[in-house]
């Protein structure tokens, strides 16, 4: 308890001093709300008043979370917070491995949250996320906003490398490269590329994929509005079939797509220049856009993390400040984790900082 305190009082003077701008009430406002949230493993509007270090009646506490989740003031500072977070992971790394992808955080209202992940060893570490309206989702004018908002936090001379899924397609490919970043992106479904003055459909290619990582060319990518990059392929080795796999399982739709997913060959397009990075190179790389899938759980699931999903907040806005909060407290697991590792500790390895509740402040 007393070195969680410490904690907590290590990141309210970083965030005095380093974010200036930040009124001091409403800044305590805000640390309360972590330690709350250190307290309870609850990122909800309720359970973060009940758990507020206060000793006003617990009505009040809640209504003082909402005022804070309400402050379009801090709404505007949160900004700052995200500048200072981005400067400690990215001032001494000019080109790091940054991972984006959406995740449906509210399933009843369908807010969705557009997350940029830097890849450490283990999952990777947040470093900006914004809330949109499922109207929003994946459409060009909230990925421009979310870039040039990342933009504004990250270090002038950082240049990053954008991984994402497949659901990120030319426009999104042009919209980083205009930022002058670089991009990888898997390519999937109904898409043509041109190969010797000749457009073949993608899955042509599938058939010549296999376990050594293959340059494919400097090409062109789908017929309309054709996007020039280099293609790299590769596909991974089958799993063999566990043989201890329980019978009778529940079979739901999605698990033929991911299973489908999962099987296809990587048809891998980047901008970035084949001199520096291999197709070995450019495979190694992609292959760390899994870790962003399990910070989302981390910060979704009741049992495993801060259950996100348990929320009925509606409004974009507000959703932005538990993001922020759900941040904080991870900065503190996080700082915590690595005073750990320099005492060297028996037993305590990197990869189990992914979950949240196996740190034991």
């Amino acid at each position: 308890m007393k070195a969680r305190m410490r904690d907590i009082q290590i990141l309210h003077e970083s965030l005095e001093n380093q974010c200036p701008n930040i009124h001091k009430k409403r800044l305590k406002s805000l640390m309360d709300s972590v330690q709350a949230l250190l307290s309870n493993d609850a990122l909800t509007l309720t359970l973060l008043g009940r758990s507020l270090p206060s000793k006003a009646k617990t009505k009040h506490c809640i209504k003082r979370v909402d005022r804070l989740l309400g402050n379009n003031h801090l709404h505007h500072d949160r900004l700052d917070i995200y500048r200072w977070h981005c400067h400690q992971f990215c001032s001494v790394n000019p080109q790091p491995i940054v991972l984006v992808d959406w995740a449906d955080i509210r399933e009843y209202e369908r807010l969705m949250v557009l997350r940029a992940s830097i890849a450490v060893e283990g999952r990777s570490v947040t470093l900006f996320e914004q809330t949109f309206t499922f109207k929003n989702y994946n459409s060009p004018r909230s990925h421009q906003q979310f870039l040039d908002d990342f933009k504004a936090v990250l270090p002038s001379h950082v240049i990053p490398i954008i991984v994402t899924d497949a659901g990120f397609r030319n426009t999104w490919f042009r919209q980083v490269d205009d930022m002058d970043w670089c991009y990888l992106g898997r390519v999937r479904g109904d898409v043509n590329v041109l190969i010797k003055n000749q457009w073949q459909h993608i899955k042509q290619l599938f058939i010549k994929a296999n376990s050594k990582p293959k340059y494919v060319g400097f090409t062109q990518l789908a017929k309309r509005k054709p996007l020039q990059c280099h293609l790299h392929l590769y596909k991974k080795q089958t799993p063999k079939k566990r043989k201890d796999r329980p019978k009778g399982r529940e079979h739901f739709s999605a698990q033929a797509v991911h299973k489908k997913s999962a099987l296809e060959p990587w048809l891998l397009a980047t901008n970035l220049p084949t001199d520096i990075f291999s197709s070995r190179c450019i495979v190694r790389l992609y292959t760390k856009r899994m870790q962003i899938e399990e910070t989302f759980r981390d910060l979704k699931s009741p049992q495993y993390g801060f259950g996100l999903r348990q929320s009925r907040t509606h409004d974009p806005k507000r959703f932005d400040i538990l993001l922020l909060i759900g941040l904080l407290a991870f900065m503190v697991y996080w700082h915590r984790y690595l005073h750990r590792l320099s005492k060297k500790r028996t037993g305590y390895l990197p990869h189990r900082v992914y979950l949240i509740h196996g740190v034991g402040i």
